[in-house]
């Protein structure tokens, strides 16, 4: 593979220089060497990936429920370039009903294929149209612009997926760049089955959308003060919806609600 990476191409946008191929057998052998655990690993895989294509911001999310036209359901265990205001904003984007028929192109590709799939912003979703969305308007909110979404399916429903970010005044990533996430991303397969719930999360979409967003602020280790103030909504409403969640899981504590999703059944596995 990385032999024909390195034969001259024409010009073209989506070209790879050797420097590129350098670059990518560098950064996969720091990876592969690294002695994390995998939410460690996919950081340092993902961070790297960002320097070489100049992104701003990250995330490595679990798709719970990821198919064509439906409305997709993501838990975000993993990012980084984020402050608490714009992931915040990011996680109310993941979450809108716009998500259904923005993603819907995307998702088909990727299960008609059945196989990891990596697309420019601009390859997603009509433009003219998503500009108009719901998902849009929190994106913009989030100060977030250009992106690369890469897409691995896990099982029939579940989805392994990666967004690289830039902000929103930034120029659009390039074909060379979305081939550079692609080679890395795709390459390391091992990575994208491991880490996650042992049931992949399958019972996260039963929650309803609020209870969504709340779980995800506990797996980012929110505290009940911060989610209020994040929402806008009192500490005890907050408190309550904290132990809606805990009952969903059969959980009594944050702490083992994050060994759950990151290590397991309460993480006794």
């Amino acid at each position: 593979m990385l032999h024909d990476l390195a034969v001259l191409q024409s010009e073209s946008d989506g070209a790879l220089a050797e420097s590129d191929v350098r670059d990518i057998v560098r950064l996969l052998g720091n990876v592969i060497v690294s002695r994390q655990d995998f939410f460690g690993v996919k950081r340092r895989l993902v961070e790297g990936i960002c320097a070489l294509v100049k992104a701003d911001a990250w995330t490595w999310s679990l798709g719970c429920l990821a198919l064509p036209g439906e409305q997709p359901v993501y838990l975000g265990l993993v990012h980084g370039g984020f402050d608490e205001a714009r992931y915040d904003r990011l996680l109310l984007a993941a979450g809108h009903p716009d998500m259904a028929w923005t993603s819907e192109k995307l998702l088909g590709e990727m299960r008609q294929r059945g196989a990891h799939v990596t697309r420019l912003r601009q390859q997603v979703v009509d433009e003219s149209t998503f500009v108009t969305s719901g998902v849009s308007a929190h994106l913009s909110a989030a100060d977030i612009g250009p992106f690369i979404f890469s897409l691995r399916p896990i099982d029939e429903r579940a989805v392994s997926t990666i967004s690289i970010f830039r902000r929103k005044d930034d120029p659009p990533f390039s074909e060379r760049e979305s081939r550079i996430a692609h080679i890395l991303l795709s390459e390391l397969p091992w990575l994208h089955e491991q880490g996650w719930p042992i049931d992949r999360g399958v019972t996260v979409p039963r929650l309803s959308p609020r209870l969504r967003l709340v779980l995800n602020l506990l797996l980012d280790g929110r505290t009940r003060k911060e989610m209020a103030a994040s929402l806008s909504l009192s500490e005890y409403t907050i408190a309550q919806y904290q132990r809606a969640v805990y009952r969903h899981f059969g959980v009594r504590s944050h702490a083992t609600l994050l060994r759950r999703f990151q290590m397991g059944d309460g993480g006794d596995r």
